[in-house]
């Protein structure tokens, strides 16, 4: 998967430089600058931001994002009722309460279902564009016109783009992962970038159990202003990072390229309906979404494809742990979700993860693999009717 696929000698040359010099400091507040400091003035450069803060996880980078914006208990937060979890356990472990929406057409957050769950407890919305780009200027301006902070939790989607801006540029602060199954992979780790001094303070602050990190103190005389965790990065993650940052060009250009392959080779099927984007140029390379009629032809699809060697990704293998009417052990411990039929509440988002395939779109995938998936998706459709 992407970046994972490329581990080699790059990385290896980065963590045997890092233990080449004659200090090496492996907790990045003690001084030096190390690793962890270069990884994310580079990945600021590049993301196009004035700051970036490298933490432990994808997890850990959308916390802090969260607490860097001041989002605590008893706020309202809008997000996607289709996300990985983590932003979701995020959201509730501040506090706050998620307000999950329904999708629209495109997979992403539909800005009508947005606006309708404005409330005055309504705080800050967080964008989670799976795979794409989704609708960043409608949102945007949804906030804009309420007064709500827009966050994005971009983990799925580093290197897309909308309307020629990279997604995690248009809120005021966005996080990102490098797991195994993301653009850059670093074995774990996340980051949180923005262009808000404040919010870059804060979301550091709390990932370092609240240390202010002021210039001049020792540690142990480092005043705080609010709580936190140990959510750090180690300098050797941040160094397989700086590999990986230098190979993300060629990543998400061959990416898209084995896409576009497989998209043109399918899209005459007219019992698959291919994923419509709202800026399709800026879609990552690495996934590919179509829908078939319902859950039983997806199921017999997934199974036809796995007989063939080729497995899916999230749909519809990992739905449970992608959509929020299946989150009764988090959900039920709100008032508003307590009682509730957690599947009635986004029916529309749960019929079309229901009937989706998705499918990893790997880099290091040559034309005769491509050949093979294309062939086993045409086969299974057939199959399907």
């Amino acid at each position: 998967m992407a970046g994972a696929e490329l581990i080699g000698r790059e990385e290896l040359a980065e963590i045997q430089e890092l233990f080449s010099r004659d200090k090496v400091n492996l907790y990045r507040y003690g001084g030096g600058n190390y690793k962890a400091r270069e990884f994310e003035e580079k990945f600021a450069a590049w993301i196009g931001v004035k700051y970036a803060h490298a933490v432990s996880s994808g997890t850990a980078a959308i916390h802090c994002a969260l607490a860097g914006a001041g989002i605590g208990p008893g706020d309202e937060v809008i997000t996607t009722a289709w996300t990985f979890i983590a932003p979701v356990e995020a959201i509730s472990a501040l506090g706050a309460v998620p307000i999950p929406v329904e999708l629209d057409e495109t997979y992403h957050l539909d800005p009508r279902e947005v606006e309708k769950a404005i409330t005055p407890a309504t705080k800050a919305v967080v964008a989670i564009p799976m795979w794409a780009s989704p609708k960043m200027d409608e949102l945007a301006e949804i906030c804009k016109k309420h007064d709500l902070i827009l966050i994005e939790d971009a983990a799925q989607a580093l290197g897309a783009t909308y309307k020629g801006q990279k997604l995690g540029t248009f809120g005021s602060v966005a996080s990102f992962s490098f797991d195994a199954g993301k653009t850059l992979h670093t074995g774990e780790g996340g980051i949180v970038v923005t262009n808000d001094k404040d919010i870059y303070d804060r979301a550091a602050e709390f990932s370092d159990h609240g240390h202010m990190h002021q210039p001049g103190l020792p540690r142990g005389k480092d005043p705080r202003r609010a709580k936190g965790l140990n959510l750090r990065i180690s300098e050797v993650t941040a160094a397989i990072g700086l590999a990986q940052l230098a190979k993300i060009e060629s990543i998400l250009s061959t990416a898209k390229e084995n896409k576009r392959k497989i998209k043109n080779a399918i899209r005459h099927l007219d019992n698959i309906i291919l994923r419509p984007f709202s800026d399709e140029a800026g879609s990552q390379g690495d996934t590919l979404i179509f829908r078939v009629r319902n859950r039983e032809a997806a199921l017999q699809l997934e199974a036809h494809l796995t007989e063939h060697g080729f497995g899916t990704k999230i749909l519809p293998e990992a739905l449970d742990w992608h959509f929020a009417g299946v989150w009764g052990h988090l959900l039920g411990e709100y008032d508003r979700y307590h009682t509730a039929d957690l599947e009635s509440l986004w029916p529309k988002t749960g019929i079309m993860l229901r009937s989706s395939i998705c499918l990893n779109i790997p880099v290091l995938m040559d034309d005769a693999t491509i050949d093979n998936l294309v062939e086993a998706i045409i086969s299974g459709a057939a199959k399907i009717g």
